[in-house]
């Protein structure tokens, strides 16, 4: 199922008239990532979303090691963050690796209510308030969602993305 759902999201998240070896050299986790920013709208139109690393972990080094996650339609560069008050100024998406629990924390709770795609590695992320949680050491990579932490951000993701992921539920305020 897993599989399958990262097959949908590889699939849609192409350009039209991308070359399918730049499709089929992305990491599972650049796949995924640039699945859901694919179909995650701002409240502003944007041709450029900019994606910031934060942490370390497997999923970070596939992100930076990799190039634009964007289609023909819109651009994700990928940078790392100095910190994370850097990525909450100057990034539209950022994800996180492995960065403490407690910074996590803090990072997690300064980004409500911004419109801000927050995406981050493990179960407990999505439990502490992030929006979408990887599993980048699994096989196939799967992901979370947390419905509240995404309706307090105000940005709309698409509603086949929410129905792929599992639901997480019992954020943290």
């Amino acid at each position: 199922m897993l599989a399958l759902a990262e097959a949908a999201l590889a699939a849609d998240a192409a350009a039209p008239n991308a070359p399918a070896a730049i499709e089929a050299a992305r990491s599972p986790v650049a796949t995924i990532v640039a699945g859901i920013v694919s179909y995650t709208r701002w409240p502003a139109e944007m041709r450029s979303v900019r994606l910031c690393t934060l942490g370390q972990g497997r999923g970070v080094d596939e992100l930076l090691g990799g190039a634009d996650l964007g289609s023909a339609q819109q651009s994700v560069p990928v940078r790392a963050a100095s910190d994370a008050a850097g990525a909450l100024e100057e990034c539209d998406a950022v994800y996180v690796g492995s960065l403490g629990s407690a910074a996590t924390r803090r990072l997690l709770q300064s980004s409500v209510g911004r419109p801000l795609l927050m995406i981050g590695e493990g179960p407990e992320f999505c439990t502490d308030g992030g929006m979408f949680c990887l599993q980048p050491g699994s096989p196939a990579v799967g992901f979370g969602v947390n419905l509240d932490a995404v309706a307090r951000s105000g940005l709309k993701v698409n509603p086949r993305v929410l129905h792929i992921a599992r639901q997480t539920t019992g954020s943290r305020p």
